[in-house]
């Protein structure tokens, strides 16, 4: 007697959540290389097997037309995953920052996923509606992994809570109600949006994205003196900090206006319960006061922290993104004397991204990350240590910075950040940084 057929798995619908509405219409895309890489259908199979885990594992989600819900079709995710996987021939004279730059032209709404294989380098585009950064960093491992005979990574596999969100507020403020006076006090912070973005010294010009990215890397030798010295200050200050700081003033040594406010980007998990988790989108952007001062930015970003602000703000966000306060859309203008709007992703050392399989053939291992959109002003950087170095990405939009000007000063801040922050302390580098144009 034969064994029946089990019945084929329902469609699942599923509300998109405000938190994951607020990142709509964003995408993160990624190059990593050199890499040790399966061929593409092994990749195709390991992909199929994450999405095949439900709709809390996310990759196999897709947006409804009208925008309310995620959709889940089990019958469709085999197809869905042959699409989502392609591989390119690989062109040698390319570099990771321009693959990177022309994969904006190849975000498809239809797929919120895409991976392309180009030579040793895996390529992944997000939409950042569907992960955040623990899929970013996390997933390129447990693809390569998956595909050659690895098991399945246990936070691909975590129960997601249904409203992390209220479980953040419930543990930070409803059980510790200072923690609500702390908040308020915290709120002397301007936010960035309610500084004054136009007058008539910045009067606005027509404008659409450009997206652009360039990359750094510093030295072992660089970040081991880097922490050394964050170590010794008066306060020990953050490396976050430390790295805002830098880059603020490297831009301002090339000629480059700058916003009186930073900003950081948070993950908000820190504020959940024990044994509370989300697969969904959970980070928010805090604003950072202080300028270019190390100390001033410092007690910023402690005091926001501490105060539980980022969930709030995360919260405020999704109560405006849930009444439809929010404008939809990117902007079609920019000022015509931009000021650049910093804002630093500090993934910092990050396991996932450390034991994939590079290949040690004297190239740097190398991961690049560009934001599209961003807005006319930002300047966004997502920092990274891998093999004892600090990597940088930053994003821009060309059409408003000159890239040989950005590049100049990100590879300043990275190579030698010290020279920047101790400069007025009187300290002397053991190696004095030399830019192309002295060189």
């Amino acid at each position: 007697m034969s064994t029946p057929r089990r019945p084929p798995r329902p469609v699942v619908h599923l509300p998109i959540a405000a938190v994951d509405r607020l990142a709509r219409g964003g995408h993160v895309i990624g190059v990593i290389g050199p890499l040790e890489l399966p061929p593409r259908d092994a990749l195709v199979e390991a992909l199929y097997r994450i999405m095949s885990l439900g709709p809390e594992a996310r990759l196999g989600l897709v947006g409804t037309p009208d925008g309310h819900d995620w959709r889940y079709d089990p019958q469709a995710l085999r197809a869905r995953c042959d699409r989502m996987v392609v591989e390119r021939d690989a062109d040698d004279g390319l570099s990771s920052t321009t693959y990177a730059e022309r994969m904006v032209a190849e975000i498809d709404p239809d797929l919120p996923l895409r991976i392309v294989v180009v030579g040793d380098r895996l390529i992944t585009i997000y939409d950042h509606q569907l992960v955040d950064a623990r899929y970013t960093t996390g997933l390129p491992g447990a693809l390569i992994a998956l595909a050659t005979g690895g098991d399945m990574p246990s936070w691909l596999t975590v129960s997601s809570a249904r409203r992390p969100l209220a479980a953040g507020v419930v543990a930070t403020f409803l059980r510790h109600p200072g923690q609500i006076a702390r908040l308020l006090r915290a709120r002397r912070v301007i936010d960035p949006d309610n500084l004054p973005r136009t007058s008539a010294e910045r009067p606005l010009v027509p404008w659409c994205p450009s997206s652009s990215v360039v990359w750094a890397q510093g030295t072992r030798q660089d970040y081991r003196e880097f922490r050394a010295w964050l170590r010794a200050q008066d306060g020990a200050p953050s490396f976050g900090a430390a790295v805002i700081v830098a880059l603020r003033r490297s831009l301002a040594e090339v000629g480059i206006r700058l916003d009186p406010m930073s900003e950081m980007v948070y993950d908000v998990r820190r504020y959940l319960p024990a044994g509370v988790e989300t697969t969904g989108n959970f980070v928010t952007g805090i604003p950072v006061d202080g300028g270019d001062d190390l100390g001033a930015v410092e007690n910023s970003i402690h005091e926001t922290v501490e105060s539980g602000r980022p969930l709030a703000a995360l919260l405020a966000g999704a109560a405006k993104e849930a009444l439809g306060l929010i404008p939809r859309g990117t902007t079609d203008s920019a000022p015509a004397h931009a000021r650049a709007h910093v804002v630093v992703s500090n993934m910092g050392l990050t396991r996932a991204l450390q034991q994939l399989p590079w290949r040690r053939d004297g190239r740097p291992a190398q991961a690049v990350y560009l934001v599209h959109p961003m807005g006319p002003e930002s300047v966004a950087a997502q920092i990274a240590v891998i093999d004892g170095a600090v990597q940088a990405s930053v994003t821009f939009n060309d059409n408003v910075f000159d890239r040989e000007t950005i590049e100049r000063a990100v590879t300043r801040a990275i190579a030698d950040p010290l020279s920047l922050l101790a400069a007025d302390a009187g300290y002397q580098p053991s190696v004095v940084w030399r830019s192309a144009e002295t060189a």
